[in-house]
């Protein structure tokens, strides 16, 4: 019965370490899983900060173009009084 003994105590300490692995392996997957939840909710949430970003764009491109617009209307009016005021010399010299 000795060499059956050993053999029981062998095959013990294996199931042991093989359990002692696997409760490892378990947290370690447990782990993983929480690390999957978070990578998804960080996703979720740069998906958020991108449309964020994307609006801001738009919002400081609208921004941007008004001195543009803003001057385009100054020179427009300055054109214009320049052309009525040319026009009105013009038939004021014709009608004398």
């Amino acid at each position: 019965m000795d060499d059956a003994e050993k053999i029981a105590q062998q095959a013990l300490d294996c199931a042991k370490s093989a359990q002692h692995r696997c409760d490892k392996l378990e947290a370690d997957v447990s782990d993983l899983r929480d690390l999957t939840v978070s990578v998804g909710n960080i996703a979720t949430r740069m998906g958020v900060v991108e449309k964020n970003v994307e609006e801001i764009k738009t919002d400081v491109k609208c921004i941007t173009s008004r001195p543009g617009k803003l001057q385009d209307k100054l020179i427009a009016a300055t054109l214009t009084a320049l052309s009525v005021g040319l026009v009105t010399a013009i038939l004021a010299l014709i009608l004398k």
